[in-house]
Parts: structure tokens; C-alpha cells; sequence
């Protein structure tokens, strides 16, 4: 078998990573309806990296709409000291991801406060992307 040959296996990984590399670009743009939630389970999955782990264990994300991201915090003492830091992670988050991903940090101490994001107009927008077949 050629490595040139496309049905050789080294090229058949290639090509799947290649468009994994598409989808994450498309969803990174912030051009691509699904950004926003791309990016939030991305800073979901990469808390700890972006915090540091002693704030990751009292403190994380629990929410995201229209540019403020909702921080759940253990105790009134994280919440003050999470104040002060407030700028910071969000400028940290910034430079990570995306420029003006999170525009404002709000923190909780109840995690039942956050607002639920609106499933509703993502289904739409995905039955509209790829809509199911009819048979």
C-alpha cells in the first residue's frame, strides 16, 4: 500500500483531523451560530487552565448569555476575593479564547440565580442547519 494511496490508513487520520481542524475553526470565528456554546464548553472544559487550580475548586462557571458569564463561588469570603479578581480572569479568559468572549463576570452563591440559556433558538437553528430527513 502507497502512502500516497487515499485509502491508506496514515492519510484517512489525516483527513479526520483536518476537518475537526474546519468544524473547531468555524465554531472559534464567532461567525458560525453555535460559536458561543462552542466557545462556552471550551472554557467549561478548560476552567481550571485559565484559573488556576485553588480558584477552579472554589469557584466555576455555571452559566453564559449574551457576553456575561455567571460564576457560582463557594462562600462570601470567595465571593469578596473573586471580586477583586474579576477583571483579570475575565482578561485572562479573553486573551485565551476569543477577544470580548465575556464582556461582564457575575458571581453567585446560588446556583439556582443563573439564567437558562435558551435551548429553544439553538434547536431551530440546528433543525434549519440539518434538518431530519423525512423518509
Amino acid at each position: 500500500m502507497n502512502s500516497n494511496d487515499p485509502s491508506h490508513p496514515k492519510n484517512k487520520k489525516r483527513k479526520l483531523t483536518l476537518g475537526s481542524e474546519v468544524l473547531q475553526s468555524l465554531f472559534e470565528n464567532g461567525k458560525s451560530p453555535l460559536s458561543e456554546q462552542f466557545m462556552r464548553w471550551k472554557l467549561w472544559a478548560k476552567w481550571e487552565e485559565v484559573v488556576g487550580p485553588t480558584i477552579a475548586k472554589n469557584a466555576e462557571p455555571v452559566g453564559f448569555q449574551r457576553g456575561v458569564l455567571y460564576v457560582w463561588v463557594r462562600n462570601s469570603s470567595w465571593m469578596q476575593q473573586m471580586i477583586f479578581l474579576k477583571d483579570q480572569i475575565r482578561d485572562t479568559i479573553n486573551e485565551k479564547f476569543e477577544n470580548n468572549f465575556v464582556r461582564y463576570i457575575k458571581f453567585t452563591l446560588d446556583r439556582h440565580e443563573v439564567p437558562q440559556d435558551d435551548q429553544t433558538g439553538i434547536r431551530e437553528m440546528i433543525q434549519r442547519l440539518a434538518p431530519d430527513s423525512e423518509d
